[in-house]
């Protein structure tokens, strides 16, 4: 098996890495307080050291938008994030549609027909309604995971965040190998049919475990350690994990040879899911009601560059779910994608830094190079 399927989930990867690093710099931090033992200092002195200054430090003024709207220097926080990008993906999505029309994003109904429901394999077409439907119910699990992650990124940085994304991988590898079980019973879910093989299992492993690294700071005994669970950015990058690897098995159930779906009517249908959950949320959500209308007092380059980051977004799920469609196994894609991101994301975050002064200083280097070898290693792996 060749690697194809990783030409278009680097492409996606470099897209997420500069929308998140964008992310970093437009959603205000708030630290978590928390206690510091004497070896915690000790901790904190040493990552000062090897953390790379890239820029002079330079005072950011960062606050709580739901009542500071009247600050010049408010930045968004991560429900004004995640509506900004509600709206932008609902008008870049309309644009789309309007331009390739109805025939091409509603072709799976006429594959279905044409093909009297039966694939080149013999095996049998999902129902068009069924995929339909599934797909436009993906979208809340695609905003709901958005909403979680931004609000993380009140806490820490993108360099922090995104290698805690990578366990994603963790809930999509037993989901599909469940799925797959299921697919002898079920044959609708014959997208899953063929388990994961032992050298791809070790693949995914390195991948995973590489990828993982840099945000337990080369320190493993920390998953022992309920202080690193009790985070708060933690527990919202776990939620956002475990609901966009619900929407990823949809990817595969919907765009692979049963569902018949294209990438680009994936991609529609699901964000008009995930706009239609941002519209609830904002008529029956006080706070994100709240959040919508003090939009006006946030600057505009906030909002400005928050949308720029919600379009690269947009088109990084367009290029990885062409991966889900060409790779037989979610939960490796997922860990070669969240591995993928945390590399171009170091990469444009102290970039960015350097020469724009934007975002925040890059620390742990060190880690996140070992975990690049580690990553590579599994990636040769899955070409076998």
């Amino acid at each position: 098996m060749d690697l194809l399927w990783l030409v278009p989930l680097i492409i996606g990867a470099v897209l997420w890495a500069g929308c998140d690093v964008i992310a970093d710099g437009v959603i205000g931090e708030h630290h978590e307080e928390k206690e510091k033992t004497g070896s915690d200092h000790h901790k904190a002195k040493k990552e000062d050291q090897v953390s790379i200054d890239i820029a002079a430090a330079t005072p950011t003024t960062t606050g709580n938008n739901s009542g500071s709207s009247g600050s010049s220097n408010a930045k968004l926080t991560g429900e004004q994030d995640a509506i900004i990008s509600g709206i932008v993906m609902f008008f870049c999505v309309a644009i789309v549609h309007f331009m390739v029309g109805d025939s091409t994003i509603y072709s799976f109904y006429s594959t279905y027909t044409q093909t009297k429901g039966v694939t080149e394999s013999g095996q049998d077409r999902i129902e068009p309604s069924v995929v339909f439907y599934t797909a436009l119910f993906s979208g809340i699990f695609q905003s709901f995971s958005l909403i979680y992650l931004l609000k993380s990124f009140e806490i820490s940085s993108s360099t922090i965040i995104v290698p805690l994304m990578q366990l994603n991988s963790v809930f999509i590898l037993p989901l599909s190998i469940f799925l797959s079980m299921l697919s002898y019973s079920y044959p609708i879910l014959s997208t899953f049919h063929k388990i994961i093989t032992p050298t791809h299992l070790v693949a995914f492993i390195l991948i995973f475990f590489g990828g993982f690294y840099p945000s337990l700071e080369g320190d493993w005994m920390q998953l022992t350690r309920s202080q690193f669970w009790r985070q708060k950015s933690v527990s919202q990058v776990l939620l956002s994990d475990f609901l966009i690897a619900i929407y990823y098995l949809i990817v595969s159930f919907c765009t692979n040879e049963t569902g018949g779906m294209s990438s680009t009517s994936f991609l529609v249908i699901s964000i008009y899911g995930n706009c239609l959950t941002f519209l609830a949320l904002i008529v029956f959500n006080k706070r994100f009601k709240e959040s919508a209308f003090s939009l006006s007092g946030i600057p505009r380059k906030y909002v400005v560059l928050s949308a720029i980051g919600e379009i690269l977004s947009l088109a990084g799920y367009f290029f990885v779910s062409i991966s889900y469609h060409l790779y037989y196994n979610s939960g490796i894609v997922s860990a070669a994608e969240g591995a993928l991101n945390q590399f171009f994301n170091l990469i444009v975050a102290i970039l960015l830094r350097k020469f724009l002064r934007f975002g925040r200083d890059v620390k742990r280097v060190r880690e996140k190079l070992y975990s690049c070898i580690i990553v590579s290693i599994g990636l040769v792996l899955t070409s076998t």
